[in-house]
C-alpha cells in the first residue's frame, strides 16, 4: 500500500454514497494471531488522517486489517448501533462470478478477498431500515451460494489493497473493481425469495433493541399471516405472572409457523412483555437458545429448564394499575363539567353519534371537527371551548364527497379566505387557514386489528388531537355488534385511548330505522352495551325528508332540506334538551350549506311516515343484516327495527321465499 493509503479515499466514498454524515462512525478492525481489535471512527473533517494514521500504526504487512461498509449511531460496533443502509454486502467465497452475472446480481463495488474469492457490495437505490437490510442481504447470500454466516449486520470485510495473513503465501487483497450498477429495491424484493434462515452456533450474537415504530414494520410485512391473538399478546403492556414461559414459546412458534424469519421473531419476543430474561446477562443467548431449539424441531415443553432459569420477582401491582388515594382523586377532579363545544360535547370525553341510516351523521361530525379544529362555533353559535386537532378515521366515504362536504363548510364557516380591495389599485389576499384536521380515509380501518390499533396509535402520538372520530362502527368492527363479549374489547380500547392520549373519542353508529317509543340511546344496535359505556352521545331522526331523497351523499342540483330532531345526553351534565336541525346543502360544487337550529317541541308524525307497507319493513329488515355480519333472531329483528314480532315475521317470511335471506340454526342470515 502506498505510503499515503489511497484506499482510505475509496473506503471514505463508499461510506459518503452510504449516507454517512457528521457524527456518525466507521469502523475498521486489525487482527495479528489471534489478537482482534476494533476501532471507530468519528465522521468529521479529519476522518480521513486520523484513518491513515490507524492503519500506519498496524502495517499491513503485519495485520489483517477490516472494515464495515455499514455506519453506526454509536462507537460500539453493535446491532442496535446499526443505521439504516442502501448497501448490501457478501461475502461471496469461491462464488462463481459468471454466475452471479448471468442472473444480473453483479456487485456495484467488488474485489478479490484471496486467490478466487471476493467480497462485494450492491448498491441501493434507497436506504432500507437495518432488519430489512439485513434480509433482503440474507436472501441475496442464498441466491448467489454466498457464505451464509456473512450477511449479519455487524459484518466486516477485508480491507481492499492490503495483505490476507490466513494463508502462508500471503496473497494480497484486491484493490475494488467499480461497476457502476445501482438496484432498485423493488427489483430484488421481487426476485429473492425470503430464505430460511440458519441461527449460527455463535451465541455471543447480539439482538437489537427497536422502536415501536420498527415492530411495527416487521408485522406489517407480515400482515394477515400472523393469527390475531400472538400480535395482541405481542402488543400487551402487561404480563401474567406464571405464564410467560407457556406464551413466549407460543408466540415463538406461532411467528415461525407464520413465516417471520428467525432474526425477525428474536426482535419481537426481546421487545415484547413476555421476554422473561430481560435485563439478563445471558438474555440474547437464553432467547438465541429457544430459537434454534425450535428451528431444530425440538419441541422440548416450556418450563422443563425453569429451575436453571428463575424469574426476576415482579413488583407489586403488576398488572401497571395506579392506584390513587382519596385525596388526590378529589384534588384532581373538576366540581364542573368542561365542554369541548358548550352543550354539545364534553371534554375527553367517549362516546357516540348515532341514528337512522341516512340521518347525515357524518356530515354533522365533520362540522363538529371543523368547528374545533377552527375555533369557530358549532352550527355557527355554539361557542367552542377548546379548539385544537382532530383525527376523522372514516372507512364510508369517497374522497370526492368528504372534498366537497368541507369545501361547503369552510365557507359556511368563513373559512376559505377572501380577496378586498380598500383603495383603487390595491388588493388585499386572505389565504385560508391551513387547520390542524387530519384524516385517514377508506383504508380499511379494523378495530380488532392489532396492527392497525398500534399504527393509529402511533399517529395519534404525532398528531395530538383533542378529539378522534371513528365513522362508521359496522364498516370497523367484525364482530357482533349485539355480543358484550365482542364489543368490550374495542370499547376498552378506546377508553385507553382516551386516557392515555388525553382525547376525545366519537364513534358514528347506526340505530333502527324506523319510529320507536324508545329513547335514542336505547335503540342503538348493541344498545345495552353501548349505552352504559358513553359519556357522552347524541342520537339523530330523521323527521322530514325531501320527496325521493334516500341518502345524505351530495345530489346534482340543488337538495331541499332535511330536518332532524338531535338529542343529547352527557354523563356529566345530564339530559339536555332536544334539538331540531334543518339542514341545506347544495349539489357537487356548489356552496350551499347551512343549518337553522332551533328547540323541538313534539309534534305528529309527518303523513309520508304513517301507512307503511311489507316492502317497507323488508327494506329496514335488509338495512339491518347490511349493519351485522352475523345471523340474527327474530327478536333482535324485532327489537332493533321498530317492527312488531308480527310484521318482522311478516317480512321475513317474504323476504326467504324471494331468497335474499335464510333461516340457518342460529337465526337469519343473507344468501
Amino acid at each position: 500500500m502506498a505510503s499515503d493509503y489511497p484506499i482510505v479515499d475509496e473506503l471514505i466514498s463508499i461510506w459518503r454514497t452510504n449516507g454517512c454524515q457528521d457524527g456518525d462512525y466507521v469502523f475498521l478492525s486489525s487482527r495479528r494471531g489471534k489478537n482482534w481489535q476494533d476501532q471507530s471512527f468519528r465522521v468529521s473533517s479529519s476522518l480521513k488522517d486520523e484513518i491513515s494514521a490507524w492503519i500506519k500504526s498496524r502495517p499491513p504487512k503485519d495485520y489483517d486489517l477490516y472494515w464495515s461498509p455499514l455506519l453506526f449511531k454509536g462507537p460500539r460496533r453493535r446491532t442496535e448501533n446499526v443505521k439504516a443502509s442502501n448497501l448490501l454486502w457478501s461475502d461471496m467465497d469461491d462464488v462463481d462470478l459468471s454466475a452471479i452475472e448471468e442472473k444480473h446480481l453483479t456487485p456495484t463495488y467488488l474485489w478479490e478477498s484471496s486467490p478466487g474469492r471476493f467480497q462485494g457490495l450492491w448498491l441501493l437505490d434507497r436506504q432500507l431500515p437495518p432488519i430489512e437490510a439485513q434480509n433482503l442481504n440474507r436472501s441475496l447470500s442464498y441466491e448467489i451460494g454466498a457464505d451464509k454466516s456473512g450477511w449479519d449486520l455487524t459484518q466486516v470485510l477485508r480491507v481492499p489493497g492490503t495483505i490476507n495473513h490466513k494463508y502462508p503465501d500471503t496473497p494480497p487483497v484486491g484493490k475494488i473493481i467499480r461497476n457502476g450498477v445501482k438496484y432498485c429495491v423493488s427489483y430484488l424484493e421481487e426476485r429473492l425469495k425470503p430464505s430460511p434462515e440458519e441461527l449460527p452456533d455463535n451465541f455471543q450474537l447480539q439482538i437489537p433493541e427497536v422502536s415501536r415504530q420498527e415492530v411495527l414494520n416487521i408485522l406489517t410485512r407480515y400482515h394477515g399471516k400472523i393469527p390475531r391473538k400472538v400480535l395482541t399478546l405481542l402488543f400487551s403492556t402487561s404480563a401474567t405472572h406464571g405464564k410467560r414461559s407457556d406464551i413466549l414459546w407460543y408466540i415463538e412458534h406461532a411467528l415461525h409457523d407464520a413465516g417471520v424469519s428467525p432474526s425477525e421473531t428474536l426482535v419481537l419476543v426481546k421487545s415484547s412483555v413476555w421476554n422473561k430474561y430481560r435485563g439478563r446477562p445471558d438474555e440474547d443467548h437464553r432467547l438465541l437458545t429457544e430459537m434454534k431449539k425450535i428451528l431444530e424441531n425440538k419441541f422440548q415443553e416450556p418450563g422443563e429448564d425453569e429451575a436453571a432459569v428463575p424469574e426476576r420477582e415482579e413488583p407489586r401491582f403488576s398488572m401497571g394499575f395506579n392506584i390513587e388515594s382519596y385525596s388526590e382523586v378529589l384534588g384532581k377532579i373538576a366540581t364542573q363539567p368542561g365542554w369541548l363545544v358548550e352543550g354539545f360535547w364534553t371534554k375527553r370525553s367517549h362516546g357516540i353519534v348515532a341514528g337512522e341510516p341516512k340521518s347525515l351523521k357524518s356530515i354533522l361530525t365533520t362540522d363538529l371537527a371543523l368547528s374545533i379544529a377552527s375555533g369557530k362555533p358549532f352550527l355557527g353559535q355554539f361557542p367552542v371551548k377548546e379548539s385544537g386537532p382532530v383525527l376523522i378515521v372514516q372507512n364510508e366515504n369517497a374522497d370526492w364527497i368528504m372534498k366537497d362536504r368541507i369545501e361547503k363548510m369552510i365557507i359556511n364557516k368563513g373559512l376559505g379566505g377572501e380577496v378586498t380591495s380598500d383603495n383603487p389599485g390595491t388588493v388585499t389576499i386572505t389565504f385560508p387557514p391551513q387547520l390542524p384536521i387530519y384524516f385517514i380515509n377508506q383504508q380499511g380501518y379494523q378495530f380488532n386489528d392489532p396492527i392497525h390499533r398500534a399504527l393509529l396509535e402511533e399517529a395519534i402520538k404525532k398528531i395530538k388531537p383533542i378529539l378522534v372520530i371513528f365513522d362508521p362502527l359496522y364498516l370497523m368492527f367484525d364482530g357482533d355488534v349485539n355480543s358484550a363479549k365482542d364489543l368490550n374489547p374495542v370499547l376498552n380500547w378506546l377508553l385507553y385511548l382516551k386516557t392515555e392520549y388525553k382525547t376525545g373519542v366519537i364513534v358514528v353508529h347506526h340505530w333502527n330505522k324506523g319510529s320507536s317509543p324508545k329513547r335514542g340511546g336505547q335503540r342503538m344496535l348493541g344498545s345495552t352495551t353501548l349505552h352504559g359505556w358513553v359519556e357522552s352521545a347524541w342520537y339523530i331522526e330523521v323527521i322530514s325528508r325531501p320527496e325521493g331523497d334516500g341518502s345524505d351523499e351530495i345530489n346534482p342540483g340543488d337538495t331541499p332540506p332535511i330536518t332532524l330532531v338531535l338529542e343529547r345526553e352527557f354523563r356529566s351534565a345530564g339530559v339536555f334538551p332536544k334539538v331540531e336541525l334543518t339542514v341545506s346543502m347544495g349539489g357537487f360544487n356548489e356552496s350551499t350549506y347551512s343549518v337553522e337550529v332551533k328547540r323541538h317541541t313534539k309534534k305528529k308524525k309527518a303523513a309520508a311516515s304513517q301507512g307503511r307497507n311489507l316492502g317497507d319493513d323488508q327494506d329496514r329488515i335488509m338495512e339491518l343484516f347490511r349493519l351485522n355480519k352475523k345471523p340474527l333472531s327474530l327478536r333482535l329483528i324485532s327489537e332493533n327495527t321498530g317492527l312488531s314480532k308480527r310484521r318482522a315475521n311478516e317480512a321475513i317470511k317474504a323476504l326467504v321465499e324471494s331468497g335474499e335471506i335464510r333461516e340457518t340454526s342460529s337465526g337469519y342470515e343473507v344468501v
